[in-house]
């Protein structure tokens, strides 16, 4: 078998399509690519606004007046932490992956505080710097990993949003910030983000005839390929083919209706949230299967995904899916009659779409283990309940590969800094620093 370099594309037309890393084409010795077992990915999914926290008692002065709605619509699991717990019903659909995450509670950053603004906690998500008094903001922790990693794939970083570039100061729309302290663009239209990521065109745009597919025009050059890979790559090739078509169709099919004016109804004259429905579950459908297939074919091994900003963006309708108001109403009206179970049903709706997103992990082979196990996934809010910056809803998973410890609820009384926690993932990452930001120590319990 002739020995291919490292990077693998299929070529024709002017068109070029990234490739997973097959075991038989690997090069062996220094030269080749990271052996499995050396490959580590990080991946972080932000939601703003924080998640439903009805009280506990009806009564603080009364123990026995329990709560229905706290034992209903809490995002926390119950009791004191440790590995003998039971997830919330809100987080019910990570059961499956239950030995293969942790749930935090108790962690923060106090700077956001300091702050003062409930609509800045996705820029400094994954850093908790401190920018009061003009201080600049500092380096997040994806982009850390990102330059530590330097040259190990094609893309250092994939950073996208579901609003796109950088926002305003009080209102990112990225969670990713460079060694300079600066916003990283995010992007957000999954047509771009795609032929960024596999379907990168020789000469321009115009090299492909329109809305012609990029498998098609690469298949020519795929079949001596093919022929040599081994019946597993095989098939792992013919998945990701499909999963490759099943993309593309779903974009040409969104693309063909965005230019077709809609028709003049009266409002009530029909239901409100049937386009709303359709269009936010498949553009979070097509955002997440971009940054599984990001991963799966190893063009990059850090994304972050911001799945809505904290003011007014597209993703603050995601809830129309469920026939909901607005994410951040549904954040200020908790208290309302139902308020705490509208904000619930959404809540356990962005961990489904993170459940599945688990799953393709799960179920995608890599080495003798799955991307799963060489995937740190953080997924979590810089908010608890409407605009309170401690006690954060965070769920790290994945990435037994690196050394993460799981299967816990790790509840802390006293609060401690969120930056512990991006501190051991550093670590977890090779990156050898004392401290981040204003962090005390790794968390232990992790490792």
């Amino acid at each position: 078998m002739r020995v291919l370099s490292r990077k693998a594309f299929l070529m024709g037309s002017g068109a070029t399509l990234a490739l997973p890393c097959f075991a038989s084409l690997e090069r062996l010795g220094a030269a080749g690519p990271d052996p499995a077992e050396r490959r580590q990915r990080f991946c972080a999914i932000f939601f703003p606004f924080g998640v439903s926290l009805p009280p506990r008692l009806t009564d603080p002065k009364n123990p026995e007046s329990r709560n229905p709605d706290y034992d209903a619509f809490n995002w926390f699991p119950d009791g004191d932490g440790g590995r003998d717990y039971r997830l919330s019903k809100t987080l019910e659909p990570l059961e499956p992956f239950r030995r293969d995450l942790t749930v935090f509670s108790g962690l923060s950053h106090p700077h956001y505080r300091v702050i003062g603004s409930g609509h800045r906690n996705g820029g400094l998500f994954l850093n908790g710097a401190n920018i009061v008094k003009g201080s600049a903001n500092s380096v997040s922790v994806d982009q850390l990993i990102a330059s530590h990693m330097e040259g190990a794939t094609r893309f250092p970083s994939l950073v996208l949003s579901s609003g796109g570039g950088v926002g305003v100061p009080l209102m990112a729309q990225t969670i990713s910030v460079d060694r300079h302290g600066k916003f990283v663009p995010a992007l957000s239209e999954p047509r771009q983000i795609f032929n960024r990521l596999f379907g990168v065109e020789e000469g321009g745009a115009a090299a492909l005839r329109p809305r012609r597919s990029v498998l098609d025009v690469t298949m020519e050059s795929a079949q001596s390929l093919i022929h040599r890979l081994n019946p597993e790559d095989q098939r792992a090739f013919a998945d990701y083919r499909q999963s490759i078509r099943e993309l593309e169709h779903d974009l040409d099919r969104a693309e063909q209706w965005a230019s077709v004016p809609r028709p003049a109804v009266e409002p009530a004259a029909v239901a409100q949230d049937g386009f709303a429905k359709q269009g936010a579950q498949s553009y979070l459908d097509s955002m997440f299967e971009l940054v599984y297939l990001a991963l799966k074919t190893d063009s990059t091994r850090v994304v972050t995904y911001q799945i809505a900003c904290e003011g007014t963006c597209i993703g603050d309708s995601f809830p129309s899916v469920l026939g909901l108001p607005t994410h951040h109403n549904l954040s200020h009206g908790n208290r309302s009659p139902g308020g705490y179970e509208r904000w619930a049903k959404y809540d356990r709706f962005l961990v489904e779409q993170f459940g599945k997103f688990l799953t393709k992990l799960a179920n995608t082979p890599d080495g003798d283990g799955t991307l799963l196990d060489t995937t740190a996934c953080l997924f979590g809010s810089g908010t608890s309940d409407t605009h309170i910056h401690k006690n954060y809803p965070l769920v790290l998973a994945g990435g037994t590969r690196l050394g993460l410890k799981h299967g816990q609820y790790v509840r802390y009384r006293e609060e401690r800094p969120m930056n512990d926690l991006l501190l051991t993932l550093a670590h977890r990452f090779g990156i050898d620093t004392p401290s981040f930001g204003d962090s005390a120590g790794v968390i232990s319990e992790l490792v």
